[in-house]
């Protein structure tokens, strides 16, 4: 727990460190629904929310759900601070970096021993790294790819990547 809380504190300082001295012109808060494939435990469909910080740094915000082990409703949530290289033409790509939690089910076995008798939800954190590109479509839309690593820690930590697909769309005025 206190490596999450130095994550967090090092997140909360590095963003606001970042933040514009002055006046700039600002990207609008973005919303992306998504759909994903990947490594076992990957979450399928979530929803991202990025917030402009600078021109070329955002916060982003990402709520996500899978269908996880015993058959349970797995959410998982994250903060993540997200890097915008240069655009080129109509691609901009970028570099994400957060901490999370995830729920994960843990199985129950009888005090006989034996296989196991159910699934119990527990929570991890979770730390992710990855990258991906973003296409403008028109002035209100683009389509994102994201590729990310999820590591999550605990007695039964695991490591997923997940490739996943959205359309951004923005909020706000721009």
């Amino acid at each position: 727990m206190r490596a999450y809380k130095s994550a967090v504190f090092a997140l909360v300082a590095f963003t606001i460190g970042a933040m514009p001295a002055g006046a700039q012109d600002l990207k609008p808060v973005e919303v992306t629904p998504y759909v994903g494939f990947g490594s076992a435990g990957a979450s399928p469909v979530g929803t991202a929310v990025t917030f402009p910080v600078t021109s070329r740094l955002s916060v982003e915000t990402d709520v996500a759900y899978r269908r996880g082990e015993g058959n349970i409703n797995a959410l998982s949530s994250s903060i993540s601070l997200v890097y915008f290289f240069p655009r080129v033409g109509r691609l901009a790509s970028y570099v994400v970096g957060g901490v999370g939690l995830a729920q994960y089910g843990a199985p129950v076995f009888s005090p006989n021993g034996g296989p196991p008798i159910g699934t119990q939800s527990r929570l991890a954190m979770t730390v992710n790294a990855g990258g991906g590109l973003k296409m403008a479509m028109n002035e209100k839309l683009d389509l994102r790819t994201d590729a990310r690593w999820f590591k999550s820690f605990g007695r039964e930590g695991s490591e997923q990547f997940r490739v996943a697909q959205g359309i951004s769309f923005d909020v706000g005025k721009r």
